[in-house]
C-alpha cells in the first residue's frame, strides 16, 4: 500500500509495477489479519486519506472489537476526517480507550486534541498538564500545549511553552514555526523573522531533508503574513523552491513557487512555473488560476480572461476557490455585481479557515495577504470620505454602510489573527477614521507606532485624528516626530496640507497659507500628475485644500489671489460631488465683504438632495445667529436640514448647534435621534452623555452610560462613566465597579494593553478613595500595584524597543509621586525615596522636585529643601514655585528680609504671581511693614485679565484682614472660595476671622452689647457653613473652636470627648488649633490647670513653621494671658517678645505689653505699645485707641490724646467715658 502511494505521489511512469502492486494488495486483503488492517488504516490516516483509512480501521475492529490501538486510531482518524465538526462518537471512542487504559498516552493526547478542535482550551490544558507531569521527558505533550495556548492567544503562556519545548528539543519544528510567527505577526520584527527563517531552513535541511511538504507548508504560511516584506519573501522563496526541486512533478509545489513569484512582483517568472505545473496536470485548478492571474496582471481585464474564469468556476466543483471570486470582481469592477463577488471571496476564504482553531493551519487557510488584496479591490466600492476633516466635514463620516461593515469585518479578522501585521492595522485604522471611529483609529495608529515608530503613515494618520479633535499641539508634535524618522515626508502633499491646518488654527495665517500653496504645488506638479501615491488627495481633500487657500487669501486681504484660486478650483471641482462647496466658499467671500444677505442667497442655491445641503444650511443658520442675532431662524434652518436630510449626521449637527447656544435639552433630543441610526457611535454616545450632564439629569446620564457600556464594552466609555460618578461623589459605586472590573479574567492577562487598562483602573479607584476619605491611607495598596504594573510595562517597552519609552517613564514617575504623597504624612522618609525614584525616570521634573522640596520642608530638613530648590531653579530659572519655596525657607528661618527679597524678585518678573504676592503680604505683615505691599497689590490689579481673579481676591482678602477690615476681607475671600487652588485657604481664613477674639476680656469694649451679640451669632453661623470648604486636616480643630464659642459647659465636655483621641494621632499631635481648642474646653469646664498644662506643649514641643504660625501665636497669647493673670510678668514679657520676633504686627502682643507697662505706671512704654497695637489693627480697634488716648493723657501729650480721641468719636460718637474723662480733660489741660 505504501509503495502504491509513493508511485502515485511521484507520478511514476512504471505502470506495470503499479499494476502488480495493486494486484498483490487485493490478494493480501483476502487473508489480512487484525494487525494488517490496523497498520493499513494507520498508514492511510497519516497519508491524510481519512475516509479510506476509516474502512480498514472498521474492518480491524470487526475482527477484534476490543483492540485498544484500533479504538484510539478510530478516534484520531474520525477527528481529522471531520475537522470543524464536533462529533460525540469520537469522544465515545477515546473515553472507551481510557476506560481500558487510563494512562495510555495516545488516548489522552487524542482526548486533548478533541478538546482542542472543539475549542475547549482549558479542558485541553488540564489533560496536557497531566501528561506533562506523568511523562516529564516527552516533548509531544509540551508541543501540544504550545499549540493549545497559541489557539487561545495567551501570549505569555505561549512564550513560556516555547521556552519549555525548545529546552527539551531545540529543533522542534512546531515551536520554531511559532517563534517565526511571533516575530512576524505579533512583534512585526522582520529582521528577527528573517534570521529565524534562515535558522529554520537549516534545521529542515538537516532534520527533514526529503520532506518537501514541510518546506511547501512553511512557504505557504509565512508568505501570507509578512505584509509583502521583500526580505521575508526572499527567504520564504527558498522554501518553496526547495520543495519544487525535490519533487519536480508535484503540481502544488510548482504552483506555490509561481504564487511566491507573484508576491515578489516577478510575473514572468511566475508564468513559467504555472505553465510547468499545467504540463504536469492540465486540470489543476490551482495552476490554471495562477495562469489567469498572471494574464490579469499583464493585460488587465479582457474577454479571454472572463471566459477562462467562467470555465474555472465550472471546473472547481464543490471545492470553492476564493481567487476566482476576486478575479470576477476585478473583471466586473464597474458593475454592481463586483461587491457580491468580493463578499463571496471573503466568506469563502474565512469559512476555509474557520474549520480550524487558531493555528498556523488557520493562518494558512485564512491567507491574510489574499484578503488584503480583496480589500484593495473593495475600497473602490465604498463611499469616498475626507482624510482632512475640518469644519463642516466633521459631519460627513457616517459609517452605516453594508460595504463598509464588510470591510470592517474583513480587516478586523486579519488584525485579530495577525495582531502585528502593520499593513492590515494601518488599513483598518484609516477605515475607522474615515467612517467616524476616530478613537478606535487613534488606538490602532498608536499600536502601529508601538510596533514600528518609523511608520510614517500611522504618524500622519494620528496627526489627522488630532486635527479632527482640535488637538493641534499634539498634531504638531506628531508631524515633527514623523519628520524626524522619515524626512521624505516633506515631499508629500498631505504633510504640508496638515501643517497648514495646524498653523491656521494657531493663528499663523501667512505661514499656513504658504504650507497650503506648497501642498497644492506638489499636487499639481508634473512629476506627480498621473501617479497614484500613498497620501494623495481624493476630490474631497483637493476641494478642502483649494477652499482653505481661498479662505486665507480673503482673510489676509489678497482678494485678487483669492479670485485666481477660485477660478482654478472651479476647473477642478466643477461637475463633481464637491461642486456645492464652491457656493459655500462664495458665501464666505460675500460674508467677508459684509454682504450678509447675498451670502444667505448664495447658500439658498444649495437645494435639498444636493451634496453639502445640510452643511450650507448650517452655515446659513450660524449667519442668522451671529450676524442677525435671529435665534428663531437659526433653529428653523436646523429643522429644515433634519427634515430634508433625516440621517444621523444631520441630527448630530443639530445637537452640536443646540449645545453651542446652551440648549442642552434640545441637543439631547437630537443626539438621541442620531443614536437610533448609529447606536455604536462612541463620540455620539459621549455627546449625549455631556448634554444630559449639562441638563443636570445625572441619573439619566448614568443610565445612558451603563446601557452604552453593556452594548459596546468600550474602555473609554467606562472611564468617562467613572469620571461622572466621581463628579457626582458616588465614590462607593466607583469603588465597587472598579473592584468588579479588576476581578474580571480579561483584566488579569499579562499583555501590555491589559496592564495599561488595569493601571488606569487602579489610579481611578485611588482617586475616588482619596476624594472620599483624604489622608485615610486606603490608596496605598492600589498605587503600589499600579507602580509595579507600570514598571513591568516600562521594562517590556524597553526590551521590545517599541512604544513611547519617555511617555511610560512619565507615567511611572506620576504614579511614584502619587504614592509618595500618600506616604508623606506617616512615612516621610519613604515618600522622599519615592520622589527620588521618580526623578530617576524623569530627571529634573519641576513638579516632582517641587513636591520633594515641600516634603523636606515638612520634615524640617531645610538644607535638603534648599538643595532641591537650587536644582529646580537650575533646571527652570523662572520657576515661580521654586522661588516661592526659597522665600518660604527663609520665612521658616524667620529671616523675613531674605524672604522679602526673593518674593519681590519674583513679582518684578511676574506681578500676578499670587503665590508670591500672598506670601509677601504675610512676610511684610510679620515685618511690621504691611503698608509697603499696597503698591505691589495695585500693580497686580492693573494687569488682571478679570477683576474676579480668585488669586487676586485671596491676596486682597488677607491684606484686608491684616488692615483690620473684617467685612471687606470676608467679601474678598468669599470670591476666592470656589477656586480649586485658593478655596480651602480662603475658607480657613474666613472661619478664623469669624472666630477671632483674642484680646483679654478686660480690654474688650462693652458698648452695644446686644448689637455685638447679634453680630457674633451671625459670625458663628457663617463660620459653621464655611467649615465644609476647609481642608479636612484643619476641619476638626476649627469645628471644635466653633462649638466652644458658645462657652457652654456640656458642649465643652462633648468637644473634649471628640478631640482628645485625635490629639495622639499622627498629623494632629502638633496641631496648635487642636491644643487651643482643648485648653479652651478645659477653661470652660473650670479646669484651668489642665488648660495650662496642655498649652505648655505649644511652647516646648511644637516648632514654629509658617503653617502653624497663626495657631501657635494664639496659643502663646493664651499662655501669656495666664502668666499675666498669675502675676508672672517677666515670663509673660518673654513670651510676648518671642511672639513679636515672629510677628512684628501682632497687635494683641503689643496690647498685653501696654497693659503690663500701664500696671507698672510706665505710661511712656504703655503709649508706645498701645500705639503699635493701634497702628497694626488699622486704627479700627477702638478699645486699644481708648487705652492709647489714656496713656497720652497721663504723659501730658494732649495734642496726640485729642487726635486719637477724635478718631474714635468719629467712628463711634457715643463711645463711653472717652469724651468726658479723656478728651475734655486733654483740651482743658492744653488750654492751661
Amino acid at each position: 500500500m505504501a509503495l502504491i502511494y509513493s508511485h502515485k505521489l511521484l507520478n511514476s511512469n512504471e505502470r506495470d509495477e503499479l499494476y502488480n502492486l495493486e494486484s498483490k494488495l487485493k490478494e493480501e486483503k483476502k487473508q489480512a489479519n487484525t494487525l494488517s488492517f490496523y497498520y493499513a488504516g494507520l498508514f492511510l490516516s497519516m497519508a491524510e486519506k481519512y475516509e479510506k483509512a476509516s474502512e480498514y480501521i472498521n474492518k480491524c475492529l470487526r475482527k477484534d472489537p476490543n483492540n485498544l490501538e484500533a479504538i484510539i486510531l478510530k478516534g484520531w482518524n474520525d477527528m481529522y476526517m471531520n475537522v470543524g465538526e464536533v462529533q460525540t462518537s469520537i469522544l465515545d471512542c477515546l473515553e472507551l480507550a481510557l476506560q481500558k487504559s487510563d494512562r495510555h498516552i495516545e488516548a489522552i493526547l487524542g482526548l486533548a486534541k478533541y478538546r482542542y478542535l472543539a475549542k475547549d482550551y482549558n479542558a485541553c490544558n488540564t489533560l496536557l498538564d497531566k501528561l506533562i507531569v506523568n511523562y516529564p521527558g516527552q516533548v509531544v505533550p509540551l508541543t501540544e500545549k504550545l499549540k493549545n495556548e497559541f489557539a487561545a492567544s495567551r501570549w505569555d503562556a505561549i512564550y513560556d511553552s516555547l521556552e519549555r519545548v525548545l529546552s527539551v528539543e531545540p529543533t522542534n519544528l512546531e515551536a520554531l514555526k511559532v517563534r517565526i510567527f511571533i516575530a512576524l505577526c505579533k512583534n512585526s520584527d522582520y529582521i528577527e523573522a528573517v534570521d529565524q527563517l534562515n535558522t529554520f531552513f537549516t534545521v529542515l535541511e538537516n532534520e527533514e531533508t526529503n520532506n518537501g511538504y514541510q518546506f511547501y507548508h512553511t512557504a505557504q504560511v509565512f508568505s501570507k503574513v509578512c505584509g509583502r516584506s521583500s526580505a521575508v519573501l526572499s527567504q520564504v522563496f527558498k522554501f518553496s523552491q526547495y520543495a519544487s526541486e525535490m519533487n519536480s512533478n508535484n503540481v502544488d509545489y510548482l504552483s506555490e513557487v509561481g504564487y511566491q513569484c507573484i508576491l515578489q512582483g516577478k510575473y514572468k517568472d511566475s508564468l513559467s512555473f504555472f505553465k510547468a505545473a499545467s504540463k504536469v496536470d492540465s486540470n489543476s485548478i490551482t495552476a490554471l488560476c495562477g495562469l489567469t492571474l498572471c494574464q490579469m496582471y499583464d493585460n488587465g481585464p479582457t474577454e479571454q480572461i472572463a471566459q477562462q474564469v467562467e470555465l474555472l468556476f465550472e471546473m472547481q466543483g464543490t471545492q470553492k476557490f476564493p481567487i476566482l471570486y476576486l478575479l470576477s470582481a476585478q473583471l466586473n469592477s464597474k458593475n454592481s455585481n463586483a461587491v457580491t463577488f468580493l463578499n463571496n471571496a471573503i466568506d469563502t476564504q474565512i469559512a476555509l479557515a474557520a474549520r480550524y482553531p487558531y493555528s498556523l493551519t488557520y493562518i494558512k487557510n485564512l491567507d491574510p495577504d489574499f484578503l488584503l488584496e480583496v480589500y484593495k479591490e473593495y475600497k473602490k466600492h465604498i463611499p469616498k470620505k475626507p482624510f482632512v476633516i475640518v469644519g463642516y466635514l466633521l459631519y460627513s463620516q457616517e459609517g452605516n454602510n453594508a460595504s463598509v461593515a464588510n470591510c470592517f469585518k474583513l480587516l478586523s479578522t486579519i488584525c485579530k489573527s495577525c495582531p502585528g501585521l502593520i499593513t492590515a492595522l494601518y488599513e483598518l485604522a484609516k477605515l475607522k477614521f474615515l467612517f467616524g471611529y476616530s478613537t478606535e483609529a487613534q488606538t490602532l495608529a498608536q499600536q502601529i507606532g508601538d510596533l514600528d515608530n518609523t511608520h510614517a503613515g500611522s504618524q500622519v494618520l494620528l496627526a489627522q485624528i488630532f486635527i479632527q479633535q482640535g488637538a493641534f499641539t499634539k498634531a504638531t508634535q506628531t508631524l515633527e516626530m514623523c519628520l524626524s524618522y522619515n524626512f521624505k515626508i516633506r515631499d508629500s502633499v498631505m504633510y504640508h496640507f496638515l501643517n497648514g491646518i495646524i498653523l491656521k488654527n494657531m493663528n499663523q495665517l501667512q505661514d499656513a497659507l504658504s504650507s497650503f500653496i506648497t501642498s497644492l504645488q506638489i499636487l499639481t506638479s508634473k512629476n506627480n500628475v498621473g501617479r497614484q501615491q500613498e497620501g494623495d488627495l481624493n476630490i474631497i481633500d483637493k476641494s478642502t485644500l483649494f477652499l482653505q487657500i481661498i479662505e486665507l487669501q480673503t482673510t489676509l486681504g489678497q482678494f485678487g489671489e483669492a479670485g485666481k484660486t477660485m477660478q482654478e478650483a472651479i476647473q477642478v471641482i466643477s461637475y463633481t460631488s464637491e461642486e456645492s462647496r464652491l457656493l459655500i466658499a462664495r458665501a464666505d467671500l460675500a460674508l467677508n465683504k459684509g454682504d450678509i444677505d447675498n451670502a444667505i442667497e448664495i447658500l439658498n442655491e444649495v437645494k435639498p438632495g444636493q451634496p453639502y445641503y445640510f452643511q450650507a444650511h448650517t452655515k446659513m443658520a450660524h449667519i442668522y445667529l451671529k450676524e442677525k442675532n435671529d435665534r428663531a431662524m437659526f433653529t428653523s434652518c436646523y429643522k429644515d436640514i433634519v427634515n430634508n436630510h433625516p440621517m444621523a449626521d444631520a441630527h448630530t449637527m443639530m445637537g452640536d448647534a443646540f449645545m453651542s447656544i446652551h440648549e442642552p435639552i434640545q441637543a439631547a433630543e437630537s443626539y438621541e435621534t442620531a443614536l437610533k441610526g448609529n447606536p455604536k457611535d462612541i463620540q455620539l454616545i459621549k455627546k449625549l452623555g455631556l448634554a444630559l450632564v449639562k441638563m443636570h439629569e445625572y441619573d439619566k446620564a448614568m443610565q445612558h452610560y451603563e446601557n452604552a457600556i453593556r452594548l459596546l464594552n468600550d474602555d473609554e466609555l467606562k472611564f468617562e462613566y467613572l469620571e461622572l460618578l466621581i463628579k457626582l461623589k458616588h465614590y462607593d459605586k466607583v469603588d465597587s465597579n472598579i473592584s468588579s472590573e479588576l476581578n474580571q479574567m480579561y483584566n488579569k492577562e499579562k499583555d501590555i494593553t491589559t496592564f495599561k487598562r488595569r493601571i488606569r483602573l487602579l489610579l481611578t479607584q485611588a482617586s475616588a478613595r482619596e476624594l472620599k476619605k483624604p489622608a485615610a491611607g486606603n490608596t496605598n495598596l492600589l498605587l503600589t500595584e499600579a507602580k509595579d504594573l507600570q514598571m513591568a510595562v516600562l521594562k517590556r517597552v524597553e526590551i521590545d524597543s517599541r512604544g513611547d519609552i519617555e511617555e511610560e517613564k512619565k507615567q511611572l514617575s506620576s504614579i511614584l509621586c502619587s504614592l509618595a504623597k500618600v506616604k508623606s504624612l506617616k512615612e516621610p522618609a519613604v515618600a522622599a525615596h519615592l520622589y527620588s525614584e521618580a526623578l530617576l525616570h524623569c530627571p529634573r521634573d519641576p513638579s516632582t522636585l517641587l513636591a520633594l522640596a515641600k516634603l523636606y520642608a515638612q520634615m524640617n530638613n531645610p538644607e535638603r529643601c534648599e538643595e532641591t530648590c537650587a536644582v529646580l531653579l537650575n533646571a527652570d530659572p523662572n520657576n515661580e514655585s521654586a522661588a516661592v519655596m526659597m522665600a518660604d525657607l527663609a520665612f521658616r528661618k524667620v529671616d523675613f528680609e531674605t524672604a522679602q527679597r526673593h518674593l519681590e524678585q519674583i513679582l518684578s518678573v511676574k506681578a500676578t504671581s499670587w503665590e508670591a504676592l500672598a506670601q509677601l503680604i504675610e512676610v511684610q505683615w510679620r515685618r511690621g511693614k504691611l503698608s509697603e505691599v499696597e503698591q505691589t497689590l495695585e500693580t497686580a490689579k492693573k494687569l488682571l485679565d478679570s477683576q474676579d481673579d480668585p488669586g487676586y481676591s485671596y491676596c486682597s482678602g488677607i491684606y484686608s484682614i491684616y488692615q483690620g477690615k473684617g467685612n471687606a476681607a470676608l467679601r474678598q475671600l468669599n470670591q476666592a472660595r470656589r477656586s480649586p487652588r485658593w478655596g480651602q485657604n480662603a475658607a480657613k481664613r474666613m472661619v478664623l476671622l469669624c472666630l477671632s477674639q483674642h484680646a483679654p476680656d478686660a480690654l474688650q469694649d462693652n458698648l452695644s452689647a446686644s448689637d455685638d451679640s447679634d453680630t457674633r451669632l451671625l459670625a458663628l453661623r457663617t463660620a459653621e457653613k464655611l467649615l465644609a470648604d476647609v481642608d479636612h486636616t484643619d476641619r476638626n480643630a476649627l469645628k471644635a473652636l466653633l462649638q466652644l464659642a458658645t462657652k457652654n459647659k456640656s458642649q465643652a465636655d462633648k468637644v473634649l470627648q471628640d478631640i482628645l483621641p485625635l490629639a495622639t494621632e499622627d498629623g494632629y499631635q502638633d496641631d496648635p488649633y487642636l491644643i487651643l481648642a482643648i485648653a479652651n474646653a478645659y477653661n470652660i469646664m473650670k479646669q484651668p490647670t489642665r488648660a495650662k498644662n496642655i498649652l505648655k506643649r505649644a511652647i516646648s514641643a511644637i516648632p514654629w513653621t509658617p503653617e502653624k504660625a497663626d495657631g501657635l501665636e494664639k496659643c502663646w497669647l493664651e499662655v501669656a494671658d495666664n502668666q499675666i493673670s498669675s502675676g508672672r510678668t517677666e515670663a509673660a514679657k518673654e513670651i510676648l517678645t518671642k511672639i513679636l520676633n515672629h510677628n512684628n504686627s501682632c497687635a494683641a502682643a503689643y496690647q498685653y505689653l501696654g497693659l503690663l507697662s500701664e500696671k507698672d505706671q510706665n505710661y511712656k512704654s504703655a503709649a508706645l505699645n498701645y500705639d503699635n497695637a493701634w497702628v497694626h489693627t488699622g486704627k479700627n480697634d477702638l478699645a486699644i485707641g481708648y487705652k492709647l488716648a489714656y496713656a497720652y493723657l497721663k504723659l501730658k501729650k494732649y495734642p496726640e490724646c485729642i487726635v486719637v480721641s477724635r478718631h474714635i468719636l468719629k467712628i463711634r460718637p457715643e463711645y463711653p467715658k472717652l469724651k468726658k474723662e479723656i478728651m475734655e480733660k486733654a483740651k482743658s489741660n492744653l488750654r492751661t
